[in-house]
């Protein structure tokens, strides 16, 4: 029990740190992510995963992208999944030398690669996606390649409360018109297990970008898995 204890306060003062960075920045760069993820299990191979995210400029207030993605995706093995996204983006940005926004459409078709590793206790992931992006109708590429961790905190494995970390870090990188870094995104979050089917997390995420200021982040995410089949 002492030992649960030590794990959760650090990853407490983990995101309390975290947040603490935020002081002293200016208000619209404090922002946040409210995510739905639903998983359709209609059998050990084939997966229907869908998202929807709206982010904001100021935490509630002032949208800055609203979206809906679906991706299918077959398991060739438990540890091996591959995918095909549809995605459509409503954007919100700021004119340069205006008040007013400006409003912004995107389509996007994914490719997606997920492999899974367990080492003790704690879960990774990582995740390849190559993005063909229609912003505008104007087309662009994008590679990325995220690393998440997920470590159950109370327990040595996740299951009906449970408390848990996440942390991750993801790499962005345009491919078309030329190749450009586009952004890093490092993230950390607590969850707590709810049910089988349904657990909540809250954090913090990092974006850095090499062509404007950083970005903070906090986020919400509610994540429900469902399967069709016994």
């Amino acid at each position: 029990m002492q030992k649960v204890g030590i794990r959760l306060l650090t990853v407490v003062g983990i995101l309390i740190v975290s947040l603490q960075s935020v002081s002293g920045q200016e208000a619209a760069k404090l922002g946040s992510w409210y995510v739905y993820n639903g998983f359709i299990n209609f059998s050990p191979k084939l997966e229907l995963f869908l998202e929807s995210q709206l982010r904001t400029w100021e935490p509630i207030t002032n949208i800055q992208t609203l979206f809906f993605r679906p991706y299918l995706s077959y398991n060739f093995t438990p540890d091996f999944q591959v995918g095909l996204g549809q995605e459509y983006h409503m954007s919100w940005t700021y004119a340069e030398n205006r008040d007013d926004k400006v409003k912004t459409e995107e389509y996007r078709i994914t490719l997606q690669v997920m492999l899974f590793q367990k080492v003790d206790r704690v879960s990774i992931q990582h995740r390849f996606r190559y993005e063909f992006r229609f912003l505008d109708e104007a087309g662009n590429q994008r590679t990325r390649y995220r690393i998440q961790l997920g470590i159950p905190i109370t327990d040595k494995n996740m299951g009906k409360g449970v408390v848990f970390a996440t942390v991750g870090n993801e790499i962005m990188v345009d491919t078309q018109k030329e190749l450009a870094l586009s952004q890093i995104r490092s993230y950390a979050m607590l969850g707590y297990q709810f049910s089988k089917t349904t657990h909540f997390q809250f954090g913090y995420m990092y974006i850095s970008r090499p062509s404007a200021d950083g970005l903070h982040r906090l986020q919400f995410f509610l994540t429900q898995r469902f399967a069709t089949y016994d």
